[in-house]
């Protein structure tokens, strides 16, 4: 069982879908066969001369039931285990999954917050820059000026 354990840890989320799927499908096919084999059996008629009494008849009818039914029971438990194991291992991915992005979030916001920084020191930047070539270009205006007049 820990073999199988290993096994469906490195499954992927749509590999475990399609073994379920599988399980399911067999079920299904295994529950029509129990079917079919009551309808013939419920369709066969028993006759006293072969089965010797009706008494052996009903007991061979309920071995036949017994035995299906045992077969039934050891296949849905079966099923159910592996569902259970299968639900439990895509909690897990989920939650591992959810750890992931709340970390990128993390992560994203926080480069954010860098950019936001930078754009707002580089636009003062600029924004000194162009007060400084504003004053350059008065200064120069002011020059050609005095120059003309003086």
């Amino acid at each position: 069982m820990a073999t199988i354990n290993k096994e469906l840890k490195r499954l992927s989320r749509s590999e475990l879908v399609d073994i379920i799927y599988q399980l399911k499908k067999n079920e299904e096919e295994m529950q029509n066969e129990i079917d079919s084999l009551r309808n013939e059996l419920s369709e066969q008629r028993i006759s006293i001369s072969n089965a010797g009494s009706i008494a052996d008849a009903a007991l061979q009818v309920t071995n036949v039931f017994s035995s299906a039914q045992t077969t039934a029971d050891i296949y849905l438990r079966e099923v159910a285990q592996i569902k259970e194991e299968t639900e439990k291992e895509c909690a897990q991915k989920i939650d591992e999954t959810k750890i992931k992005v709340q970390e990128m979030l993390a992560e994203g916001e926080q480069k954010l917050k860098n950019l936001k920084a930078h754009y707002k020191k580089e636009y003062q930047r600029w924004q000194q820059l162009k007060a400084e070539l504003n004053n350059f270009e008065q200064n120069k205006k002011e020059l050609c000026e005095g120059v003309k007049n003086g």
